[in-house]
């Protein structure tokens, strides 16, 4: 018998196990119910029981009216769109072992005045997070859509409140496959005081792919045949110092 085979092995770092570890409890939020999983589908899959926090998920008023969005996603009506987006939200959540809350807000195309009730939402975001104590949370870094913009922006604001957590920002899939917008948004963070620093994570499974392909709907309006061109852009993540604040 070799002489090495009696010597006690040494097990390598995992690094991905002691990322999540570190993360867990886990908050992505979402601002509609396609981002979280799109953005930061591998990360959920590599942490089970993640909470994915949709923030634009209310039905308006007249669920008949039909926007330009809903009827290139194939829908009749804003209520048909909404119901459909819930159902395929919790086929792509329960692919992912994660679990879903909806904070029922208006996505903008159902409203005249979009930034209305930032206040509301962010204390309604704050107050949630803090009451789930996560270790850390993730939500978009917004590059592109007002609802994407308002979302990142008020928990910006916000995220000083909470310095027991850990906040990242996740460039915005399929809006990150233009670089000059990650630069730009990451300069005007500088600019109000936001430090935000690359978090480069190696080895993360590709564990998203059966959670992307349940968004069906909103390939059409982007104009996809499948989740494939959703699966080749890379999550990136980046590391905020949320001491001051949004200004």
């Amino acid at each position: 018998m070799p002489e090495s085979s009696s010597l006690a092995c040494a097990v390598a770092p995992d690094p991905v196990a002691d990322f999540a570890t570190a993360l867990s409890p886990l908050i992505v939020v979402s601002p509609h119910y396609d981002d979280a999983v799109f953005s930061c589908g591998n990360l959920l899959s590599a942490i089970p029981q993640s909470t994915v926090m949709t923030v634009f998920t209310g039905r308006p008023r007249d669920a008949r009216i039909l926007t330009d969005w809903d009827r290139r996603c194939g829908f009749s009506s804003a209520g048909e769109a909404m119901r459909v987006r819930a159902s395929e939200n919790r086929e792509a959540l329960d692919a992912l072992r994660a679990v879903g809350v909806d904070l029922d807000f208006l996505d903008s195309q159902y409203v005249r005045r979009p930034d209305h009730g930032s206040d509301f939402l962010a204390d309604t975001l704050a107050a949630m997070i803090a009451q789930a104590q996560p270790s850390a949370v993730f939500f978009p870094l917004g590059l592109f859509h007002e609802d994407h913009v308002r979302v990142s922006n008020v928990l910006m604001l916000i995220c000083h409140r909470i310095p027991s957590v850990q906040w990242f920002a996740y460039e915005d899939i399929p809006y990150s496959k233009r670089p000059e917008r990650v630069g730009s948004r990451i300069a005007e963070l500088l600019d109000r005081g936001i430090v935000a620093t690359p978090s480069r994570v190696g080895g993360l499974k590709e564990g998203k792919a059966r959670a992307v392909e349940a968004y069906r709907s909103q390939f059409r309006g982007l104009g996809y045949d499948d989740g494939r061109p959703v699966l080749h852009q890379h999550e990136q993540y980046w590391r905020l110092q949320c001491n001051m604040e949004f200004l």
